[in-house]
Formats: C-alpha cells, structure tokens, sequence
C-alpha cells in the first residue's frame, strides 16, 4: 500500500496535507491509510478537473462511516454533501457503501443504478481487511495481498452520480441499493446448502428408474457439469404435483426456498390453466426442464435468470414434483466449445445426424458452424426439430441477399425468441428498431423487445430478439413477419433500382441503378423519395457537354398552399452559383425561401442538383402546367440570353404570358421611353404587375392587329 504522501499525485499529496493539517494527530494515521487504500487504483482520468478539498471530504466521511459500520450490516447512504452541513460539498448526488465483502458486490450495484438510469460519474470502490476491538473500533489496517488473518474484510464504495435533488429520488435509489445487496448476501449465504442440494438430486436422479432411460445418462452429465462451477447458482424450491378436483395443480413446498427464491412469493399454478405444451412438458418422461425465468437477475449479471427443474418421479413413472434450481451459467458455458458440454453435444450429433449431408463434406461442417456458433441459450431451450429447421434455412440462404427469421414459443409461453437473418450490410440501427416494432405488434406484446446481434466472418448478420408475450393465444402468421421485415430491411437504393426498372424497363434500369446506387448523398435520400429520384435520373440523364442546363418546375403534392412551388435545375460539371439564380427568379415574381444543393457522382463525371423552394406572389395557380411549360420555356430563355432578365418577365406567371409575349410589353415600354414618356420602366413594370390582366389583354389585341389570321375571332372589350 502506498500512502497519500508517497504518491506520485500532486492532488493526492495535497489530499495528505489537508489530513495531517486538519485531523488531531491520532487520527491521522487511520484516515491516510484509509485514503491511501481507497484511492489506490484511481485512474488519472478521474483525478482530472477534481478539487483536492473535495476528495479529503469525501474520503474523511466514508471513513466515518467505515468506523462505525461494524455491526455486520450494510451501511448505505445517498446525499447531496453541503459545505455548512457536511463540512464539504460537491456538485454530484454522492452514494457510500460499507459492507462485507462478498462476490457479486461490484457488478449487482452497478446494475441497480443502471436499472434506474443513473449515471455514475465516479465509482470507486475497494475491500479493506481490517483489525477491530473488542468494541468494533478501527484498530489498524492489512494489506490486501498479506495473508496475516483479519477479524474484518469489508468493501466500501464511493460513488458520484447525476445529482438527485428530490426526497424521492434520493429514497427510491437507498431502497434499491438495500434490496440488491440483500440479494447478493442471502445468493451467497445459501449458496453451499444450495449446492448440497443439488448434489443430492443428482444422486437422486440416478436412481429413478421411470425417467427416459436413453437420455438419462446424458442429463446427469450435464447436471454433474452444472455442479462443477459451471451454473452460479442463486436459488432453489421444490414443487410438488397433486391431483384436485379432476384438475392438477404444481403446489410449492412450504420451507423448501433457499436463497434468491426466499424474497420470491411462490404460486400454485394449475394445469389448466397452461397452454398444450406447457401441460404435455410439465408431465413430460424427460428428467430436465430447461429454460428462462420471468425476472432479471439482481445479481451479478442484468440477464434473466436461468431455470433447470429436475423432475421426481414416483414408482409408477408418473411426475410427482420437481426441484427447481435458478441462477445463470456460468462464462464455460458460452466460451466453451459444445463438444465439451454434456447435453448439447448429444444434442448437436443428433441433429446433424438427421441431416441428409455427408459427415466430413463441406455442407456438413457449414452445418455444424451454423450450430456451434447459434446462441447457447437457445441450444439449450430449442428442440432438435426448430434447430433443424434453422439450420437448414440459413444454409438454403446460401448467403444470398436474403431476410430470414424464426420464431420459437418458448415451452411455457412465457416468451417468443426471434432469429433474424440480414445481409450484414443492410444492418443498422433503424433497422433492428422496425424490426422491434414489427415483432411487438405481430406478437401484441406490451413489453421491450430485447435484442442481441452476433457479426462473423459469414456476410449474413444474426439479430437474437425476446418478446415477451403479453398474451398467450396470439396466432403468428410467420411469413407475414417476414415479408413485413424483408420490406422494412429494403434500403433506398433497393426501392430505387425498382422504381427505375418500372419506369426504364428492366435492362435500363438496371443499368441506371448501377450507375447511380452511390452516387446520391446520404443527405438526398433522406430528402428525396426513391420514386421521384427517377424524375431527377431522367434530367441528368439529358445532360451534355451542349446542353448543361435542365429543369423542373412543379407544384408539391404534399403542399396544400396553391402558390406553394418546387424548382429543380439540374447542371453538369459544377454547380449554378446562388447569386445568377436568385435574380432571374425574383424577376418571375418567385419569393425563394430555401434551396438545397446536391451532389451527384457518377463514373461519367458529376452533376448538380439545386432544389429551390418558392412561393408565387402573383398570378393565378390554377391551370399549372400551362404555368409550368411558360416557365421553364421561359427560364431555359433567359439563361441563354434570348430573353431579358427584368420585371417584366412577371407576366409570364402573373398573366401567363409567353416570353415572347412579356416581349411586346416590354417593347411598348421602351418605344415609350423613347418618345419621351415620363414613367420609368420600373414603374411600369410595377403597374402591369397589379394589373396583369390588362396586359394579357395588350398583347391579345397586338396579335389581333399584326397577325389576325391565327387569333381565333372573339369579342374584345375596349
């Protein structure tokens, strides 16, 4: 052990200044020893931006409470420190610990607080061995690593979480914290007679004489390799099954509990009530029952909690009650390979041997990889035959571009387990979160969707999801799950290349999906749906060396606002540059409120998306594609220099002129300023802007005078 003083810490040094400046002299010893140890391993992260004053108070009150905490009970305190009330302060919600040192501590507290959505912005914590007196006073300090005995082994925790400023809050954490380490002790106190338990089922299963025979050598391995350090094991009760009133009823044994099931209210379930496979599985001749519990552990891992039920037979081979063991499998049982694990290597041989494939052929160790590497919570829960079938389907997947799934009741219709099979590439986090949302509503469950994903050198990505089934009667249309997760798993570029292919024709399409599938930004397709990318395809596909320029001019179909209108011009090389657009559309009378550049790569070169948002102030809207042909005749004029970029070229969308039409008007104009008229253009402009329709009717009686053969006979109203 170092001591403060001796560390290569400045702020620790200061930390053991503030102690010997601030403490009566027979204090000072236990307090720095204390803090010596309590600081001993801390990172240099979490001494960055800390405030020496601050860690000598934290550290002089959790040894306070490290002094007094020598009743064998949990000490647990959760506080906001204050300078006038504590003698320090700090800007985090600060949480102390004192308490025998057992397994699990570190892990189950840790849990707690993420089971509340806290974050811990310093957890320190630490076993000290410890000497006391008589009346349970600190008398000195061991080492960790001496091997002199101690009368006390306690580890003591200082945690800084987000800061809680309510009473509540404050409670609700203490409450938990006391719950959880109430677990891990009475898990540890009870996990040796747990054990001899289970040793004496084993024993005597060995000698029941009605329970499958062929399997049951297989079960007392696995049992045997359950005892060898291989399940933790955290509870136990018996059940035992009676007859009542033409029904049966699976009753728990009174004082049988042992460990976590002690703090666990146990029901009589009857028979009946459960569904056909749980009945014919609780009555079954096979000795194991192998699955999940309905609760997470609060211990040692945030997992739900492993069930293994060895069955008691009576004389007559009928199932009189079982014992039942909860807890979690230990690290083997995930690392190992299933060829050292009894049960799931006979398990495995025998699936494999019902295939049609040839042992040692590359189909049969394809096989038996698909196996191997299969979650081990469902080798163990599944039956031969839904292994099998997954098997086989990913093999016959052949990985290909395919979406899979399989779904498994589990035996007791507790839970669903959904094995979803993407190619890897399509998978991300919007697509696991549909293919929750898909499963939820398929199964009607009202709880969260859990979900594991395993990545491997194959090109398919598995994602393990557990429903929780709120209710039992659902009926699953499985290939309607499927198909509704193979549209959700289809990406952009999926839905562009079938939009393409219906309006191209399928080589053509084809081929402009290969051309264009990365060629749009991730900030376009989030934008821009696949459907209309086949509109803005078509453009740039128009585009030449010639002609660089092309355009769209529409009315959005999600705008309910008539003047609300949409301008894409599309442009090859570079870029148009804002400021040569923003007047020409100004001067059409468009008030241009956003636009959007978008860069589009192609092996051929790159081209340029400008999507402008507009409104029309003038004119009316109503027969658009007379408006929409005007337009863009006119824009395509104006760009090229055939057609004068000024206010006239409002009548083309006010009074839906052509631009050769604004032309006359604009003639008139000049031709007036040229016989000394005293109105200037921009007046002019101005006027037949609020009075379109008198221009309309100029160029109507222009066309009368100059050109009456190809004007339709009409009144004109003077």
């Amino acid at each position: 052990m170092t001591l403060l003083r001796n560390s290569s810490s400045v702020i620790l040094k200061n930390v053991s200044k503030l102690i010997e400046e601030k403490l009566p002299l027979e204090r000072q010893a236990h307090v720095e020893q204390f803090a010596s140890i309590l600081f001993e391993n801390i990172s240099q992260q979490d001494l960055e931006k800390r405030i020496d004053v601050e860690l000598y108070g934290a550290a002089l009150s959790l040894f306070n409470a490290f002094s007094e905490a020598n009743t064998g009970q949990p000490f647990i305190r959760v506080f906001n420190p204050e300078l006038g009330k504590n003698g320090w302060e700090s800007e985090h919600t600060i949480v102390q610990i004192v308490v025998n040192d057992l397994p699990f501590l570190v892990d189950s507290v840790r849990m707690a607080l993420n089971r509340l959505n806290i974050t811990s912005h310093l957890l320190i914590h630490t076993p000290i061995k410890v000497n006391r007196d008589k009346k349970g006073n600190v008398d000195s300090f061991v080492d960790l690593k001496s091997k002199d005995k101690t009368t006390h082994t306690q580890t003591v925790f200082l945690i800084e979480i987000d800061r809680q400023a309510e009473t509540k809050q404050v409670k609700a954490i203490t409450q938990n914290l006391e719950s959880v380490l109430s677990d891990v002790s009475i898990a540890v106190q009870d996990w040796k007679p747990i054990q001899k338990k289970l040793q004496a089922c084993i024993d005597e299963a060995k000698d029941s004489k009605f329970a499958d025979q062929s399997s049951l050598k297989t079960s007392i391995d696995f049992l045997n390799w359950i005892a060898d350090h291989n399940f933790t094991l955290m509870g136990y009760r018996q059940y035992k099954v009676a007859g009542v009133e033409g029904d049966t009823e699976i009753v728990p044994v009174d004082d049988s509990a042992l460990g976590l099931t002690k703090n666990r209210e146990a029901k009589t379930r009857v028979l009946s009530e459960l569904s056909n496979a749980s009945r014919q599985e609780a009555l079954s001749n096979n000795l194991l029952v192998l699955t999940k519990t309905v609760s997470k552990s609060t211990v040692h891992r945030p997992a739900y909690m492993d069930y293994i039920g060895i069955k008691m037979f009576d004389d007559s081979g009928k199932v009189v009650g079982e014992h039942r063991f909860i807890g979690l499998y230990g690290a083997s049982f995930y690392n190992s390979s299933v060829k050292d694990i009894p049960l799931l290597k006979q398990k495995l041989a025998r699936v494999t041997e019902k295939s049609s494939f040839a042992k040692g052929s590359h189909a049969y160790k394809a096989l038996l990889n698909v196996l191997e590497t299969y979650p081990r919570d469902e080798l163990i829960q599944a039956s031969e035959q839904h292994l099998m079938e997954v098997a086989l389907g990913v093999l016959q997947m052949q990985e290909r571009d395919m979406t899979k799934v399989f779904v498994r009741k589990d035996s007791f219709g507790r839970f669903y387990s959904c094995m979803v099979f993407v190619r890897r590439e399509r998978y991300n986090t919007a697509l696991r979160r549909e293919t929750q949302r898909v499963l939820q509503q398929a199964m009607k469950s009202d709880g969260e969707v859990e979900f594991n994903t395993f990545f491997s050198e194959s090109p398919l990505a598995r994602t393990h999801y557990i429903v929780r089934a709120t209710d039992q009667d659902v009926e699953l249309n499985v290939k309607d799950i499927e198909n509704n997760l193979i549209e959700a798993a289809r990406t952009w570029d999926d839905k562009l290349s079938s939009a393409l292919s219906t309006s191209f024709g399928g080589a053509k399409g084809k081929e402009l999906a290969v051309r264009y599938g990365s060629g749009f930004p991730s900030s376009y397709k989030d934008q821009v749906l696949p459907s209309t990318a086949t509109v803005d395809i078509h453009h740039l596909e128009s585009l030449t060396d010639d002609n660089k320029l092309s355009m769209l001019f529409y009315r959005p179909q999600e705008e309910s606002d008539k003047n609300a209108v949409r301008l894409s011009l599309y442009h090859k090389d570079e870029p148009i540059h804002l400021s040569d657009v923003l007047p020409i559309l100004e001067n059409f009378g468009l008030r241009v409120i956003g636009e959007t550049p978008y860069q589009v790569k192609t092996e051929a070169g790159t081209s340029w998306i400008m999507d402008f948002t507009m409104r029309l102030t003038n004119g009316d809207n109503s027969d658009f594609e007379t408006t929409q042909e005007l337009f863009q005749n006119a824009f395509d004029a104006v760009w090229k220099n055939n057609l004068e970029n000024d206010g006239f070229n409002r009548l083309i969308l006010g009074a839906k002129l052509s631009g050769r039409q604004a032309s006359v008007i604009r003639s008139y104009a000049k031709y007036m300023r040229q016989i000394g008229v005293t109105f200037s253009q921009a007046y002019i402009e101005s006027t037949f802007d609020r009075y379109p329709k008198i221009a309309a009717q100029l160029v109507e009686l222009f066309t009368l005078k100059f050109k009456p053969k190809n004007l339709v006979k009409r009144n004109m109203t003077s």
